[in-house]
C-alpha cells in the first residue's frame, strides 16, 4: 500500500538534523509523498530546500498562519511570486486562515485579534487568485463560518480549498463539500473523543477524504502523546479504514489518488 501525508511540519526534524531520517521512515512505512507546511515567512527558504534536496517525495506550501502573524509579514508576501517562479514551487499557500481557539475575553481585543487576522488571510487569498495552480489550505480553528465567508470574498474557486486538521462539525462540512470545497482528517480520528469528527468525515466521503499526520502534532492512538511524524499515516488509514467499513487496501488508494489528483502530485 502507497500513502501521502497531506500536511506535514519538518522544520523542527530539520533544525535538529533529522530530517533524512524522518523521510526515509516515511518512505520505508509506504509514505511515498509528504506535502510539508509552512507558517511564516522564516521557514519557506527551508521548505524549498526541503522540496529540491527529497525531490518528488516532498512539497511544500507557502503561507502565514494566523498565529504568526508579524509586523512585517505583508511586505514578505510581496516575494510569492518569486517562490511560483522557482524550479520547485510550492503546490499549496498554506497553511492560511483564522484561529479563535485561544481568543482574548476582552471583546475589543478579540476585535482587534480578528481583525489583524482576517486581514493578512483576505491577502493571502486575494494572492492566490495569481496563482491558479496552487491549492489553498485552510486552518479553521473555531472559525469556520469566517473562512468560508472570506474565501467566498475573496472570489476564490471552492474547489481549490482544504480545511485541513477539520475539527468543525459534521454540518459545517455539509456546507464545505456543498460549497465545491473538502477536509482532511488527522489522527484525532483515532482518539474516543472524536465522534463527532468520524462522522463528519463519514458524511463527506471516500470521494474527497484525504490523511494527514500534521505532524509533530496530534500522533494518532496508541502512539498519542509522543512525537508525531509522516511514516504514522498508515495507522490513521487503518483507523479510517474500519470507520468506513472498507478494507484497508481500498481506503488507502482511494486517499491516494485524492491526494494526487487535488495537489496534482
Amino acid at each position: 500500500m502507497k500513502f501521502i501525508d497531506t500536511h506535514a511540519h519538518l522544520d523542527g526534524f530539520g533544525r535538529r538534523g533529522g530530517l533524512a531520517e524522518i523521510v526515509g521512515r516515511a518512505m520505508d512505512a509506504g509514505v511515498e509523498k509528504i506535502v510539508a507546511c509552512s507558517t511564516n515567512p522564516d521557514e519557506w527558504l527551508f521548505y524549498e530546500s526541503a522540496a529540491r534536496e527529497f525531490a518528488g517525495s516532498v512539497f511544500w506550501q507557502i503561507g502565514i498562519h494566523p498565529g504568526d502573524i508579524s509586523e512585517n509579514c505583508e511586505i514578505a508576501l510581496d516575494s510569492l511570486g518569486a517562490f511560483f517562479a522557482s524550479d520547485f514551487p510550492p503546490v499549496a499557500i498554506g497553511e492560511i486562515g483564522l484561529d479563535y481557539f485561544r481568543a482574548p475575553s476582552d471583546p475589543a481585543e478579540f476585535e482587534a485579534m480578528r481583525d489583524r487576522q482576517i486581514k493578512i488571510f483576505s491577502r493571502q487569498l486575494e494572492l492566490s487568485n495569481s496563482f491558479e495552480s496552487a491549492k489553498i489550505c485552510v486552518h479553521a480553528r473555531d472559525s469556520v463560518g469566517d473562512c468560508v465567508e472570506q474565501i467566498a470574498a475573496a472570489g476564490v474557486d471552492f474547489s481549490r480549498v482544504v480545511f485541513h486538521c477539520y475539527a468543525g462539525t459534521a454540518e459545517e462540512l455539509a456546507e464545505i463539500n456543498a460549497l465545491g470545497a473538502r477536509a482532511s482528517f488527522t489522527g484525532i480520528i483515532t482518539y474516543k473523543s472524536a465522534g463527532e469528527m468520524r462522522r463528519a468525515m463519514l458524511a463527506q466521503g471516500l470521494g474527497r477524504l484525504m490523511l494527514e499526520t500534521d505532524c509533530p502534532y496530534l500522533a494518532p492512538a496508541p502512539l498519542r502523546g509522543s512525537v508525531n511524524e509522516p511514516a504514522n499515516i498508515p495507522l490513521i488509514a487503518r483507523a479510517a479504514a474500519e470507520i468506513f467499513g472498507v478494507s484497508e487496501e481500498y481506503l488507502a488508494d482511494a486517499v491516494r489518488e485524492n491526494s494526487r489528483g487535488f495537489f496534482g502530485i
